[in-house]
């Protein structure tokens, strides 16, 4: 064996819990090995501790992290989130917006995560503002994290062609997947052209599609099948990513059980917000409360793909937040009642395995052959994991370690 540019040893795998150490050359994984392996260039010890594949975050909006401070949502819904942000995002200076998205990103790269989608606000507003923030910001954390940016038409398109040729023009300036909402037309006809209109300008640029549907608890919002059916017909399969589906959860079970069977054979990757979607959903019912979110068990149990995203972080969307995906897996599975071995192995899951295939990621694992991006956790098995959310002991991207983290607690007994 050629020499290692790195060993970690005494690491217990995600997947089967062997001890094992990890030999990495050339930012690939070239032994996975029960037994120990020569000494390399540079060597960590996992002491026992797990190690995974890193983190994907699939679903986040960089530009309006950490916008808390003299900017409220009184009533704590989704519109007058959208409402207050759309006062004050046309002009918000990119280096603000810079400074903002790196704090969030180095919270992400912290907790192990190597993969990263934003959402990029694109209307009349705020033109191609935002996006242009946003490759700054991808540029800066080239080195550190790969972001796909995603151009999101959030004020609707189906009967604005302004928004429409901004659309067209983003994907010429940076963006890398065309996004939509659906639900924020006016009716069901002008969600399903905006559906058309997302794959006319997804085909001519070879882009995937990632959008934002059905995110209300308003059960007359069923773009979900459209967008499952123009997959199809498109032959776009595998290639689209429907975030919240929080609509879902107001709809009769024969309705989710044919949507879902559409979602599935159009393998449509489903992305649940549940932190977010869980405080914005159901704020104008009495008791019982809609919990609002994807009706993710339903949906893994069919077969569907489904991960979780963090969505924001402490804005006028959301007021909380750690860029933690074991914290967004963790409220996943407490709002989706995942509690058995099998249901909490896929909330595991939800953050890495599920949540790379909607980047339709190659080698992700930890395996010979496997790109060495991994984090090695403070974790034994994926209960601890979730329940504990133990520190990321090490972030490894591309074979080098990026971050270190460990926690000390110091007790001090009283004498006597």
């Amino acid at each position: 064996m050629s020499s290692l540019d790195l060993v970690v040893r005494h690491a217990k795998l995600d997947t089967t819990g062997e001890r094992v150490d990890v030999g990495i050359k050339d930012g690939v994984i070239t032994a996975v090995s029960p037994t120990p392996l020569p000494s390399a260039a540079k060597e960590i010890d996992a002491e026992g501790y797990m190690i995974s594949p890193a983190f994907v975050e699939p679903h986040f909006h960089l530009e309006n992290a950490l916008l808390w401070e003299g900017v409220r949502n009184h009533s704590g819904t989704l519109r007058e989130a959208i409402e207050v942000y759309g006062k004050i995002k046309h002009d918000m200076p990119i280096d603000d917006i810079v400074r903002r998205a790196s704090i969030a990103l180095q919270g992400a790269i912290t907790h192990g995560v190597q993969w990263f989608r934003s959402h990029v606000d694109i209307d009349q507003g705020a033109q191609l503002h935002l996006l242009e923030a946003n490759v700054v910001v991808r540029e800066k954390f080239k080195n550190l994290i790969d972001i796909e940016l995603i151009a999101f038409p959030q004020m609707g398109m189906a009967r604005d062609p302004e928004v429409i040729d901004l659309m067209w023009q983003a994907m010429e300036n940076g963006a890398d997947v065309v996004g939509g909402m659906p639900h924020g037309e006016q009716t069901m006809d002008d969600a399903a052209r905006q559906i058309e209109i997302a794959f006319e300008i997804a085909k001519a640029h070879d882009a995937d599609i990632d959008m934002h549907v059905d995110e209300t608890d308003n059960p007359y919002w069923q773009s979900l099948e459209l967008l499952a059916e123009q997959t199809i017909e498109n032959g776009w399969e595998g290639r689209v990513t429907a975030g919240h589906c929080c609509a879902m959860s107001a709809w009769d079970d024969a309705t989710a059980a044919r949507v879902i069977e559409k979602v599935v054979k159009a393998k449509i990757n489903i992305v649940t917000m549940a932190p977010i979607n869980l405080m914005l959903e159901g704020r104008g019912d009495s008791h019982p409360k809609r919990r609002g979110i994807a009706r993710v068990k339903e949906l893994l149990e069919a077969g569907a793909n489904v991960s979780c995203g963090q969505d924001d972080l402490q804005n006028m969307f959301y007021s909380y937040g750690n860029m933690d995906p074991l914290e967004v897996a963790l409220i996943a599975a407490h709002a989706a009642h995942m509690s058995s071995p099998e249901e909490i192995q896929w909330a595991f899951d939800m953050p890495r395995y599920n949540a790379a295939k909607n980047f339709k990621l190659q080698h992700y694992g930890v395996y010979v052959g496997a790109a060495a991006n991994l984090v090695v956790l403070d974790a034994n098995s994926a209960v601890d994991a979730l329940r504990r959310r133990g520190d990321r002991r090490y972030v490894i991207r591309k074979g080098h370690v990026l971050a270190e983290t460990q926690t000390n607690t110091c007790w001090h007994f009283p004498s006597g």
